[in-house]
């Protein structure tokens, strides 16, 4: 076709589809969204995101291949030119601006090499335990009522319980540390509900700091084994980490460690429970666990994209990215890519290869990841094991209002108690 004619067709089949990220029928269900841009537009500038979205599996790797060139510093940014001067945006800044994930190297190297020696497989291993019997205690909970919402009753409070015992806070203190924590999702998981995310995030964090400000000072006074004392603990070549590191990257953990895991646990329970045919095969096969959780991660992961700053123009796909742009790698298009994964958009709890990338790739790869893994891997051999016949009261997702987390307000349960171990 010749190139002029093909413009033409593209601008109306672009005209044809909505192409604003913020719409309600694509937060519910945006990869009818993500397959027109990897065909048309992989790399595509998005008015109400105010950001290049880039959909294709082979260009997401590359942004996080290089990340000198796509910085991960949202806050600090380029220069202090493309930086906000919003007060709510400085005060949410002065926390997360600490955060692993948002930092580039060297203070990325540093701050990683420090925060990776208190995630060692023999914490992990520790877990394990914890993690069962966690799911146990909360399945004890609802197992005869042949019924709950597994939002509310398994999928919240287990990583809830396991990330904030992990870093020594009580587990007393965990339904208002998720209040907290979802004023903060309000910002990083881009609510689309009208709300002010940057004020209930700066409420939120700044509650979530100093909650942790004053747990480290009794770490100070007595330590122990928990992430906190092993962060304080942790040395590199003389190299330490300082006091507002450690409570930052405590928030970090204990806001990724429960809300990702929680999406992880809701979307591939809704989606497994809508293929009845794999969640037999799991059920006969638990040992297909491993396999499934990542299967879950790639076909409806829990964080969609990322936020990377451009440090320098870069000419892609014939479009020019300037310096300071933000642009945004769909990790959930890439995953349904079809150069990548044949059948993408069929669910297969024994597809392997499965080089998913909902974990992000490259050097901040998710430290968290074997935790979150873990605690998929143990709760849907659980629940198949415990409750037959498991099955949806409703067919219909309720989605929670978020571009950068993907997750369901509630998921309705019913199984047969006659036969609940």
């Amino acid at each position: 076709m010749p190139g002029r004619m093909k413009e033409r067709v593209d601008e109306r089949q672009a005209r044809e589809i909505d192409l604003d990220f913020k719409s309600l029928p694509n937060v519910h269900d945006p990869y009818p969204l993500y397959r027109w841009l990897r065909e048309h537009e992989p790399v595509h500038w998005s008015g109400s995101l105010n950001a290049w979205v880039v959909t294709r599996y082979a260009d997401v790797l590359d942004i996080f291949e290089q990340p000198l060139k796509f910085s991960s510093d949202r806050f600090r940014k380029v220069d202090d030119k493309y930086a906000s001067r919003r007060p709510a945006v400085l005060a949410v800044g002065e926390i997360l601006a600490d955060w692993l994930v948002f930092r580039d190297p060297p203070d990325h190297t540093r701050l990683r090499s420090l925060l990776q020696k208190s995630f060692t497989p023999t914490q992990l291993a520790k877990s394990r335990e914890r993690i069962q019997a966690t799911v146990d205690v909360l399945l004890n909970a609802v197992a005869a009522r042949g019924e709950m919402d597994f939002i509310r009753d398994v999928a919240f409070p287990l990583p809830a319980t396991v990330i904030a015992v992990l870093l020594g806070a009580p587990t007393a203190d965990i339904e208002r540390i998720k209040q907290w924590s979802d004023r903060l999702a309000a910002y990083l998981g881009g609510s689309v509900g009208g709300r002010d995310n940057f004020t209930e995030a700066r409420e939120g964090v700044a509650r979530l700091a100093d909650y942790f400000r004053d747990l480290l000072r009794e770490r100070q006074r007595r330590s122990d084994d928990d992430l906190m004392s092993l962060m304080l603990r942790a040395e590199d070549d003389g190299e330490r980490l300082s006091h507002e590191e450690v409570v930052a990257n405590c928030v970090l953990l204990l806001f990724a460690g429960h809300e990702t895991t929680t999406n992880l646990l809701g979307n591939g329970l809704f989606h497994l429970l809508r293929n009845p045919d794999q969640a037999d095969l799991l059920t006969r096969n638990p040992q297909l666990a491993e396999d499934a959780v990542e299967e879950f991660l790639r076909y409806d992961g829990p964080v969609p994209a990322t936020i990377k700053i451009a440090t320098e123009e870069v000419d892609w796909h014939g479009r020019t990215i300037r310096r300071g742009d933000m642009v945004l790698p769909f990790m959930s298009s890439a995953n349904r890519d079809p150069k990548q994964f044949p059948e993408p958009d069929k669910l297969d709890v024994r597809r392997a290869p499965n080089r998913n990338v909902a974990f992000a790739y490259g050097i901040h790869f998710c430290l968290g990841a074997p935790l979150a893994r873990l605690e998929g891997q143990v709760t849907f051999e659980t629940l198949l094991r415990r409750l037959p016949g498991l099955a949806l009261r409703s067919p219909q997702p309720r989605w929670k209002p978020m571009i950068f987390l993907r997750g369901l307000e509630a998921l309705d349960l019913t199984w047969d108690i006659g036969g609940t171990r």
